[in-house]
């Protein structure tokens, strides 16, 4: 069975490349809300995205979480944290835990999650916002340089993100979008 869903995974990964499915799925996406979630859709998404975890909402003011939903089912999750100076090195606005239901990817879904995320950032004078994405994750990366996030360093991260290398060798990178007008 595992083996049979890898090739399901595969299968729907190529799909999910092609334009025509794209374009249709955007069609669907249109009728995907985006908006912040109950305690209720907290739950369901921390079920989902880890089921061994723990499903209680958090209960931080800082943090701030989104779902996407089609019919009143849950297709993806976001989280905006924002982290005071003496969190140092993670300061300001950050993008965490976006995820999508596999089978609704490719629609543009992510992307709306994004944005909404970005939108609060902007609303709350944020200067920046930042995130955290695996260096193999091609997928990840070129959406979030399409919505203008860019590479960047910080030194005191990068002693961190170099012991979290995974086995396999990727490890993560932090991606960075300037809010405003750049003074």
């Amino acid at each position: 069975m595992p083996r049979l869903r890898r090739i399901a995974g595969a299968v729907l990964r190529r799909f999910q490349n092609l334009a025509l499915y794209r374009k249709l799925g955007r069609r669907f996406a249109a009728r995907v809300t985006i908006h912040e979630a109950t305690d209720a859709e907290k739950i369901e998404a921390r079920r989902w995205i880890n089921p061994q975890g723990d499903p209680t909402p958090y209960k931080n003011p800082g943090v701030t979480e989104w779902v996407a939903c089609r019919r009143g089912q849950l297709v993806g999750f976001a989280q905006l944290v924002r982290h005071p100076p003496e969190h140092f090195p993670y300061t300001g606005h950050w993008l965490f835990s976006l995820a999508v239901k596999p089978r609704y990817q490719g629609f543009g879904i992510g992307e709306r999650l994004c944005l909404a995320r970005i939108a609060r950032s902007l609303e709350e004078g944020a200067p920046a916002v930042s995130l955290l994405v695996d260096d193999d994750n091609a997928r990840a990366i070129r959406l979030n340089r399409k919505l203008g996030f860019e590479k960047c360093v910080i030194p005191e991260l990068e002693t961190q993100l170099e012991r979290g290398r995974k086995p396999s060798g990727s490890r993560r990178v932090m991606m960075r979008k300037p809010l405003g007008d750049p003074e």
